[in-house]
């Protein structure tokens, strides 16, 4: 996760030194092509919760079934997806309504993005093998190849540097795509070496199952259904403060781009919660499960606390990699005033989002997807989403209103998904198909342990 902070952050500050409609444009449009992908993308990595739970109880078989139910899933997700999100998409942007310059901006990326939505798909499909298996670095370091190219490609396309054309946000889409498209081939090329297609039998188990697929359907749904809201509600966020003003847009976009400094991690370390707490459950150890997830949270707070400290003590050394020449002095004098505010806001809400992203890992990692959806449409859409519409529609307000409303929202999913977990309801619910005796993995020499 640390390699799409790092891709993120270079993509967002690049933009930001281009121009002020792009610096403007790209978080909102970005966030609205993944939100609109977020349901596919959440059932789709759910493939990690069942092929951990399969790899602790020892049973290879399923582990690529579950991969191959994720994989088919995602290919009808790839023909069907982009026919849906990119007229969608842009009639949403057109009804937000930016400034002309910002709005010309977003629909050029989001339409990139979105036309090419299955490529992410499959790369987070195809990476919740390697991590329900326990390959956390190998997933690192594929990522970090697929960031690399991005953040190069980001940088020849937007500004036109070494014989590239200048193509502005629609390069940094293209570099997006192309990045996420290496991340798939290197993947499927792991899957055909011996050590992978033997052992786990990759072409032996790849027919169609629809018991297995309705499985993943069954508690990947709710999962994806829980994610798309919540995002979706962010991504409404992020469009609807563009209705105070360029400039408190901008702000809203740098202290975004800087939070992913803390969020992408936290989500790291959900991941990893979420596989070992699968990993425990499939061995029998649900104990150990549960101390799992409070290592992970622990660890989580611990992370942002220190960063929440930066961000308070020394908001200009992050506002000021975002200062080049596509604003000026004086707008960013203003834009930097909006953000030092924001940024302490934000160091509040990771602390929360700390404790929100773990025990939500937690819990789908034990199948308790049912819960965390119905906690999201409740709370992103009757505690989030109308304030914020309120306070930028109806009776706009200091910005600082809306984001206050933002950092209530992930206080509470905090608190909700912590209460939830502790009460231990997840330990009765059973989401294998069948159960097997543990066997030792060949690969690891350990069907517990998470080799990163």
């Amino acid at each position: 996760m640390s390699s799409f902070t790092i891709m993120h952050f270079c993509d967002r500050v690049m933009l930001t030194h281009y121009s002020e409609a792009t610096a403007a444009a790209a978080t909102g449009a970005g966030v609205l092509a993944f939100a609109m992908l977020s349901f596919a993308m959440g059932v789709a990595t759910y493939v990690n919760t069942f092929v951990a739970q399969y790899f602790g109880a020892g049973d290879r078989e399923m582990c690529t079934r579950s991969l191959w139910q994720g994989i088919y899933f995602t290919l009808a997700c790839s023909l069907i997806y982009p026919l849906v999100m990119v007229p969608g998409g842009l009639l949403l942007l057109r009804w937000i309504g930016h400034e002309p310059a910002v709005l010309e901006a977003e629909l050029a990326y989001f339409t990139i993005l979105a036309a090419c939505a299955g490529t992410a798909l499959m790369n987070y499909t195809l990476s919740s093998f390697f991590s329900g298996c326990g390959r956390t670095w190998t997933v690192m370091w594929v990522d970090l190849l697929g960031a690399g190219i991005n953040i190069v490609l980001n940088y020849a396309l937007i500004f036109g540097h070494w014989g590239m054309p200048e193509m502005g946000i629609r390069g940094a889409a293209i570099a997006t795509v192309c990045g996420s498209s290496l991340s798939v081939v290197l993947f499927a090329l792991l899957l055909l070496r011996p050590a992978w297609r033997v052992p786990f039998g990759i072409w032996r188990y790849r027919q169609l199952r629809w018991r297995s697929l309705w499985q993943l359907l069954r508690f990947g749904g709710p999962s994806g259904i829980s994610f798309g809201l919540d995002i979706s509600a962010f991504s409404l966020f992020t469009l609807l403060v563009g209705k105070l003003g360029t400039i408190p847009l901008i702000a809203s976009n740098i202290t975004l781009a800087v939070n992913t400094i803390g969020f992408l991690p936290m989500l790291g370390l959900s991941l990893g919660t979420n596989i070992l707490v699968g990993q425990h459950i499939g061995a029998g150890r649900k104990d150990i499960a549960e101390k799992s997830a409070y290592t992970g949270a622990k660890l989580a707070t611990a992370y942002v606390v220190v960063l929440g400290l930066a961000l308070v003590l020394f908001p200009d050394m992050f506002i000021a990699m975002f200062r080049g020449p596509g604003i000026s002095a004086a707008r960013f004098t203003e834009v930097s005033a909006y953000a030092r505010l924001l940024l302490k806001l934000i160091a509040l809400a990771t602390v929360f989002d700390a404790w929100n992203t773990t025990f939500s890992g937690a819990l789908k990692g034990a199948g308790d997807t049912w819960f965390t959806m119905w906690a999201n449409v409740v709370l992103a859409w009757c505690v989030f989403v109308p304030p914020v519409y309120l306070t930028t529609v109806v009776w706009p307000q200091p910005i600082v209103v809306p984001w206050a409303f933002l950092v209530l929202y992930v206080f509470l999913l905090g608190v909700v998904y912590w209460i939830r977990f502790a009460r231990g309801h997840w330990q009765t619910i059973e989401i294998r198909e069948r159960a097997v005796p543990a066997l030792v993995n060949e690969l690891s020499g350990d069907a517990l342990l998470v080799d990163g």
